[in-house]
């Protein structure tokens, strides 16, 4: 899936730009989104965990690189990147492109549990978590969705 050199994320009712680790736990990256500055890819770093908070698998890239390929489907395509947890029948990640965007360039929606066991669930418009403001573009951010 090719992006754009600089662009926007949507995701818990916010906008994002220039901040690539999307959901952090206690200061670590949970996800992580950039662009190949070789070849405009998009590269997601993701770590998945289970309500114990037991990391059960890692993304990289475009690749499943820790857990079983049975229980988790990394699926890419020319406007979409997915990662399905198989056991669950459940979207853990879901990143896909925006037709006709005109300053958001990908909606993120994500269901999955933190280092903590924590479930969090967010899609561009709303999360379930405390967030300070809403409907706004914020940039240079740490990390877009925190949890300490």
């Amino acid at each position: 899936m090719k992006i754009q050199k600089d662009f926007t994320v949507r995701l818990g009712g916010n906008s994002y730009a220039d901040t690539p680790h999307l959901l952090a736990c206690k200061g670590e990256p949970v996800l992580t989104v950039r662009r190949a500055t070789t070849n405009g890819d998009l590269q997601v770093s993701l770590d998945i965990y289970d309500e114990q908070g037991r990391e059960v698998a890692a993304v990289r890239e475009t690749d499943l690189v820790r857990g079983d390929p049975e229980s988790f489907n990394v699926s890419v395509t020319e406007n979409q990147f997915e990662v399905i947890d198989c056991q669950r029948s459940r979207v853990v990640c879901n990143i896909r492109r925006r037709a006709n965007a005109r300053d958001t360039d990908i909606d993120v929606s994500l269901l999955l549990h933190t280092p903590d066991g924590f479930l969090v669930h967010a899609n561009p418009d709303q999360t379930n978590l405390r967030i300070r403001s809403s409907e706004e573009t914020l940039r240079g951010r740490d990390a877009a969705l925190k949890i300490n």
